[in-house]
């Protein structure tokens, strides 16, 4: 406003005196009324808030993984994945992962593989089935009703008749229940050193995380949907999210 222009107070008369006549009383058209269930609302700001707070505080873009330095390293993730596979593991998903990588094996045509152990499993890693320190397995399973070896390939290479090796070796330790020598690696490719007559079920690292985290997801959105979650749990459950993740780059 420059010297020239009138003051406020000398230009709002002439203002309100060009205002239309009752223009401040004109009501606005009727709103349509809209039914709000208070029940339901308090119950959905209630789901949301722990998952909010999570995400608030950076937790869901957390990595474990990255902050272990497990990389490529083939010892150290079929260290995790064997903790994932164990159904008495601390991961908080019981037997569902084992279950998972069965049925992936059962689609390798081996429908002679069980839905499940019946009485008890172990999962080891780094053993050694039959003694002989020349022939050390990644992950080995050993239940009441079948016998499987896991080969982990990441990077490194076969060694000369190494599945060879571990299919003799699981034949002795199966005696009569069925057996398998899983070889993953990131192609899911046939091993070279298997022999031409060998059955051996080949998964990728994306197939067989496709598979867990579908076998998964219904139980991780129970334990974040809780309204008693524990918080151990909680961080349990995404770890083995962000391994799955890790699983599928590899």
């Amino acid at each position: 406003m420059n010297d020239s222009s009138p003051s406020l107070a000398a230009w709002l008369p002439h203002f309100f005196a060009e205002w239309p006549r009752r223009a401040l009383d004109t009501q606005p058209a009727e709103l349509p009324t809209i039914a709000v269930d208070a029940q339901q609302l308090s119950a959905f700001f209630t789901g949301i808030a722990q998952p909010l707070a999570a995400l608030r505080h950076g937790t869901f873009t957390f990595d474990p993984w990255e902050v272990a330095k497990l990389g490529r390293n083939e010892v150290r993730n079929s260290a995790v994945l064997a903790w994932l596979l164990d159904p008495y593991g601390n991961h908080g998903f019981s037997d569902l992962p084992l279950k998972a990588l069965l049925s992936a094996v059962r689609e390798c045509d081996r429908e002679d593989f069980p839905q499940n152990f019946t009485r008890y499993c172990r999962v080891n890693v780094e053993k050694y089935p039959t003694g002989d320190a020349t022939n050390r397995v990644d992950i080995e399973i050993d239940a009441d009703n079948f016998f499987m070896l896991i080969e982990v390939k990441i990077d490194a290479y076969e060694q000369k008749d190494q599945i060879l090796r571990y299919i003799s070796e699981a034949k002795k330790r199966a005696g009569e229940q069925p057996w398998a020598v899983v070889y993953l690696t990131p192609q899911g490719r046939v091993p070279l050193s298997a022999g031409e007559e060998a059955d051996v079920p080949c998964l990728s690292w994306r197939r067989l995380a496709s598979v867990m985290a579908q076998a998964l997801e219904p139980t991780r959105q129970q334990i974040f949907a809780a309204a008693d979650a524990s918080p151990a749990r909680q961080m349990a459950a995404h770890a083995a999210f962000r391994f799955l993740d890790r699983m599928r780059q590899f």
